[in-house]
């Protein structure tokens, strides 16, 4: 009976120890998955905090980037518009000259720009006054003194013009409103008025 005791508690101390083995070797397999889990998911944290910052700075970047752009364009804005009221100032200016200024910026322009010598002159309704009566014949004898006949005519119809005038010959019209020549030189002139209007420097 003794024999068997001892043979049970033998059996009993093996069983526990292992027991305590397999308890171990299980804590040690638990502890190094979870390093291992703890690796991972330090490195995964590491990998998302630094595409978080990365997409954050591109972010940022690209937040700078449209916002230098639309200052940009605002400013483009803006110095647009100050060259179009410099433009715009320049045709009230030449409208409201007085009437011996107007004939003497007018007069060689007419004188150039007929062809015949024999074209009708429209001009708006504000110029005819403006020009007076002598105005023609003086444009007609600087024509005569170049070997044209001289015999421009004020038509008898006006035009809604912001000043300069309209030369008709047949039925060709050819057009020398202060508008047209400022529309049409606009480009060579802009980047006069804009250096001007904004100095460098």
């Amino acid at each position: 009976m003794a024999d068997i005791t001892a043979l049970a508690q033998r059996i009993r101390s093996r069983a526990e120890a292992e027991a305590e083995e397999v308890k171990a070797a299980a804590r040690r397999q638990a502890e190094d998955l979870l390093a291992r889990a703890r690796a991972r998911a330090e490195k995964e944290r590491e990998a998302i905090l630094t595409r978080a910052r990365t997409e954050a700075a591109e972010r940022k970047r690209r937040l700078l980037a449209k916002a230098e752009m639309e200052a940009r364009q605002e400013e483009l804005r803006a110095k647009d518009e100050l060259v179009d009221k410099a433009f715009e100032l320049a045709l009230k200016e030449l409208r409201e000259l007085p009437a011996a200024e107007y004939q003497a910026l007018l007069r060689p322009l007419l004188v150039a720009a007929a062809e015949t010598g024999e074209e009708e002159v429209i001009v708006a309704p504000h110029d005819r006054e403006r020009l007076g009566p002598d105005f023609l014949a003086r444009v007609n004898q600087e024509l005569a003194a170049r070997g044209k006949p001289g015999r421009l005519t004020l038509a008898a119809e006006t035009r809604p013009l912001e000043g300069g005038f309209v030369l008709r010959s047949g039925g060709v019209e050819n057009n020398y409103s202060f508008e047209l020549i400022l529309k049409l030189t606009r480009d060579e002139l802009e980047q006069e008025v804009a250096a001007v209007l904004f100095p460098a420097g």
